[in-house]
């Protein structure tokens, strides 16, 4: 599936649409360069899930977890950004395969290539973000959901 946005709501409207069509234990990978959109499209899907709280992308803390407020059986939110990690240990050794597949969760990660190992046993579900022909549009690909 492909999107074309040309502002924020936009990109967030498509992360809320995203979310009514992943399942439990899914795991979506965000790339895009710096400033793509990856964190405003977080903010969407997000929403859609029923998160109540503010959503930061979690650069420092590398990952952030959120409760869902929602009908569905997911109850977590799990949002995780390995721009700054050294190597995939640190995301193990702050309990990231907890949430890896998990059935009551949904694990969002920006930066996928840097933990590519962690990941190649799960299903995935590839969101690409890119700019587009004109300063704001943004291009968004879904790539793994049916």
């Amino acid at each position: 599936m492909e999107y074309i946005t040309h502002y924020e709501e936009q990109t967030k409207s498509v992360g809320r649409q995203l979310a009514t069509m992943i399942s439990p234990g899914d795991i979506i990978t965000l790339s895009g360069d710096l400033g793509a959109g990856k964190t405003t499209f977080t903010k969407g899907f997000a929403e859609g899930l029923g998160v109540k709280e503010t959503i930061t992308s979690p650069t420092f803390s590398l990952m952030n977890v959120y409760p869902t407020n929602t009908k569905s059986k997911i109850e977590t939110f799990v949002h995780i950004d390995t721009y700054r990690l050294e190597n995939q240990e640190e995301l193990r050794a702050i309990g990231v395969e907890d949430y890896l597949g998990d059935p009551k969760s949904v694990v969002m990660i920006e930066w996928p290539e840097k933990i590519a190992g962690l990941l190649k046993k799960y299903h995935v579900i590839e969101v690409k973000i890119g700019s587009g022909e004109k300063d704001e549009e943004r291009v968004i690909e879904v790539v793994g959901i049916e």
